[in-house]
């Protein structure tokens, strides 16, 4: 049964399940039994799936094949935290930035049910558009089946964004840098256009890849040497470690004493992963190896001792 100073919850619904009852969370403790070297090593990797992420996947493979790969975007389409797990091996991530540029072009932005029927000026058929247009706009379709369904308010416009970045995709264009259309008729449906210059900044983002184990028992083995014992504990906080095991994880509200005290035992010893307010160690407890998980959230003492760069 639940002590009175602390509520605990199953992951995914703990931290709502503490608001509901009007107890402010002040942490969390997750402690996943690692009987063997493989449980280790998938606890402390993330799983790379062709099925669920191919992008990546097809990322990571080319990185492999090739001793690197690099790829364009705004953004980097991966931040890995950890080592990744792909095609039975575990492999060490780095990623850097390797140039930077900007790229002038246009946004065209498109609405639907915002046209002024008095004044729609010079319009064109979806299917008349230049190949470049239909798929800059590739969503205005979509976009139109959502208007036109029953529950959607008839007074609710709706819109997408295409851009157009390269040269070879203006000079085939009729909607840039010349707009000779300000309606876009889809499916019967007026479309209204509005095209402005857009830039953006696009960066190369270089990934390789290092082997740190040919399987996850492999890896996981290798993580045995940072494994301490989780002990001389108060009664207190014996019963918040005990807790977090049988219900996989505990959460306590602000001001824990336990929790403060379990936390700074973990923290006697390097994080194997660790963020701002999370630390991962993997520790035994009475025999068992557990991947322990220290969630700091509202806890000062302890968020003011987190934050590297875990290893």
């Amino acid at each position: 049964m639940p002590s009175r100073r602390r509520v605990l919850l199953t992951t995914g619904v703990a931290f709502a399940g503490l608001f509901a009852g009007c107890v402010e969370p002040g942490g969390a403790l997750e402690m996943v039994p690692v009987p063997t070297d493989e449980g280790v090593g998938r606890e402390a990797t993330r799983p790379i799936d062709e099925t669920r992420d191919p992008d990546l996947a097809a990322l990571v493979a080319d990185a492999l094949e090739n001793d690197g790969t690099s790829v364009e975007g705004e953004r980097p389409p991966f931040r890995p935290d950890r080592p990744i797990a792909f095609g039975g091996g575990v492999y060490g991530v780095e990623w850097t930035v390797e140039d930077e540029r900007t790229e002038s072009g246009y946004l065209v932005s498109a609405v639907v049910g915002d046209v002024d029927d008095e004044d729609r000026g010079a319009e064109v058929g979806f299917e008349d558009l230049p190949a470049v247009d239909q798929k800059a706009l590739a969503d205005l379709p979509d976009l139109v089946a959502e208007y036109r369904r029953d529950d959607h308010p008839a007074d609710q416009p709706l819109g997408t964004d295409g851009t157009f970045t390269h040269e070879d995709d203006r000079e085939d264009s009729v909607l840039v840098p010349d707009q000779e259309y300000e309606v876009i008729v889809v499916d019967g449906e007026p479309v209204a256009l509005e095209i402005r210059p857009h830039e953006r900044v696009v960066e190369t983002y270089r990934y390789d890849l290092a082997v740190l184990g040919e399987s996850l028992a492999d890896y996981g083995a290798t993580l045995r040497e940072r494994e301490f014992a989780l002990e001389g504990l108060t009664d207190d906080e014996r019963e918040l470690v005990e807790e977090a095991i049988e219900n996989g994880q505990a959460v306590v509200g602000r001001d824990d004493g336990a929790f403060v005290g379990v936390g700074e035992r973990l923290l006697e010893h390097e994080p194997i992963y660790e963020d701002d307010y999370t630390g991962e160690w993997l520790v035994s407890y009475e025999g068992a190896s557990y991947w322990t998980i220290l969630d700091a959230l509202r806890t000062q003492e302890l968020v003011d001792r987190l934050g590297g760069d875990g290893n």
